[in-house]
């Protein structure tokens, strides 16, 4: 494979070289993002929740990315008075269920982001399927699209190097 990279012409390599590493990128930016939801979690949601514990005040998180709709918990982590201001049903469940209203914590949107994705890496674990069907095509789009573009670009190069003579 290498020779067949040292044969191209040097503008061809830096497209390829940029091609990988954006895709490098994509990956590496996913795992640190889920590990910033962790330490953001940790210091500011671990106080009223588990992830697979149990209750403590609040419900415990297993599972909630796969019963709850992303939009719905952004909402219910930024703004927890507004949903039960509209009578959202959920909110309101879980307001009478735990005798206890959520507090808005003043997160950024990257920060709940981040929650959600820690939140979400946690949850495939305990069904791989559900959040295969559910969630497969969102977040795994950029890395897909990027895969497309590279193998395309690599089969122009591969076609372009083809039709030189070899003498």
């Amino acid at each position: 494979m290498s020779l067949f990279f040292y044969s191209l012409p040097g503008k061809k390599n830096i497209s390829i070289i940029i091609f990988s590493i954006i895709f490098c990128l994509i990956s590496i930016e996913y795992v640190g993002s889920a590990e910033k939801g962790e330490e953001i979690f940790q210091s500011n949601c671990a106080g009223c929740h588990t992830i697979g514990k149990g209750t403590l005040v609040g419900p415990d998180l297993s599972g909630v990315t796969i019963r709850r709709e992303e939009n719905w918990l952004i909402r219910q982590i930024k703004d927890p008075d507004g949903l039960v201001e509209e009578k959202d049903p959920v909110a309101l469940q879980l307001l009478k269920e735990y005798n206890m209203p959520m507090v808005a914590l003043g997160l950024s949107d990257e920060e709940i982001k981040e929650i959600i994705l820690y939140l979400k890496n946690f949850d495939k674990n305990i069904n791989q399927e559900a959040t295969s069907t559910t969630d497969l095509p969102s977040r795994y789009m950029p890395t897909v699209l990027i895969s497309i573009l590279i193998l395309i670009a690599l089969t122009l190069i591969a076609l372009i190097a083809g039709r030189k003579k070899v003498k």
